[in-house]
């Protein structure tokens, strides 16, 4: 359905779109973490669509998923943090 040429540059930015959710998301845990988990999600979402539409770089499927869940994860700690702060203070 596609040409070779569309789907390679489709895996190459899905592999890519994967690698950058997932390094986001792991500096999020740590700072920035609204900020950087927001971003991470956007990114492992934009990788899973295109896996799904093209049907190229499976192997990162797994990798977007991580990051997508790690960007939820950081969203939630930054809002039970402040939440946390507020309470305390």
């Amino acid at each position: 359905m596609y040409s070779r040429e569309v789907l390679a540059v489709k895996a190459a930015e899905a592999a890519s779109d994967a690698k950058n959710a997932l390094i986001m998301s792991l500096i999020g845990v740590f700072c920035f973490g609204f900020i950087l988990g927001i971003l991470a999600y956007r990114k492992a979402e934009a990788a899973l669509e295109t896996i799904a539409i093209y049907q190229v770089a499976q192997e990162k499927r797994s990798m977007a998923t991580a990051a997508k869940i790690l960007g939820i994860l950081d969203i939630v700690l930054w809002v039970l943090g402040l939440v946390a702060r507020f309470a305390l203070s």
